[in-house]
């Protein structure tokens, strides 16, 4: 595992250099996708290890790592890494990589009132997204279709705050959730991370990711909520009996 240790330490130092989330996701994705198989999954143990441990620098590295290999481009690898890592017993990292569904709630696919008088089309819906205008933006976040919140969270007149009350809204549906974890804009803002990591309505493997980056009292926020998964909870549990972990 030397050669792990060795290359999770120099990401995460050149990581630290590149200010910009999008161009830091693309650098590590192309990174990811010139390793071989094996490394990446030693690359995954290692730096979730150093994160679990609280180091800040490996912190950081586990989330960018969760959202280069979100990324459509790296589905083959991800399910080839995700594979290796069950066969070494390495079960919660190997289910973080595994695309989980959730089931839908009616009320949580229902196209918002656009207040046009008749239906609005997915391209007008789109269309709607790019608008920079608060009043549109307040219909448009309750949009239930992914594509249209992957429009919506470009707008530069979004706020963090949108963000955290779409990410904490329920019923809502978690294609929409997965967006919020796929846009290397909002993903860096730890509000962001809490919100997402407390919805019953959010992927497992969206939540186990965030996990590693959660601090002592959202752990503890986890560990009380009722309504969210086992395997969320053992993955919170593991991380607060490390030592120095929940004070």
């Amino acid at each position: 595992m030397g050669w792990a240790e060795d290359q999770t330490e120099l990401l995460a130092r050149r990581l630290q250099g590149i200010s910009d989330a999008s161009v830091r996701t693309a650098y590590l994705r192309h990174t990811l996708l010139e390793m071989p198989v094996e490394h990446v999954a030693e690359l995954l143990v290692v730096a979730h290890a150093f994160a679990e441990a609280k180091s800040p620098r490996h912190i950081s590295l586990f989330g960018a790592l969760s959202l280069a290999l979100a990324h459509a481009n790296c589905e083959a690898l991800r399910r080839a890494v995700s594979g290796l890592l069950l066969v070494r017993d390495e079960r919660q990292l190997a289910r973080g990589l595994m695309s989980e569904r959730v089931q839908e709630e009616v009320d949580a696919l229902r196209v918002p009132d656009f207040g046009m008088g008749r239906p609005v089309t997915l391209g007008e819906r789109k269309s709607l997204a790019r608008r920079n205008d608060r009043e549109w933006i307040a219909r448009v976040i309750r949009d239930p279709h992914p594509d249209v919140m992957r429009i919506l969270l470009l707008n530069p007149r979004l706020t963090e705050t949108d963000v955290v009350r779409l990410c904490a809204r329920r019923p809502v549906a978690s294609d929409v959730l997965r967006e919020v974890f796929c846009s290397a804009r909002w993903i860096v803002r730890y509000p962001v991370k809490v919100a997402l990591a407390l919805n019953p309505y959010t992927p497992l493997d969206v939540a186990l990711q965030l996990a590693p980056l959660l601090r002592a009292q959202d752990l503890r926020r986890v560990l009380d909520a009722t309504d969210l998964p086992e395997e969320l909870h053992a993955a919170c549990r593991r991380r607060s009996i490390l030592p120095g972990t929940l004070h």
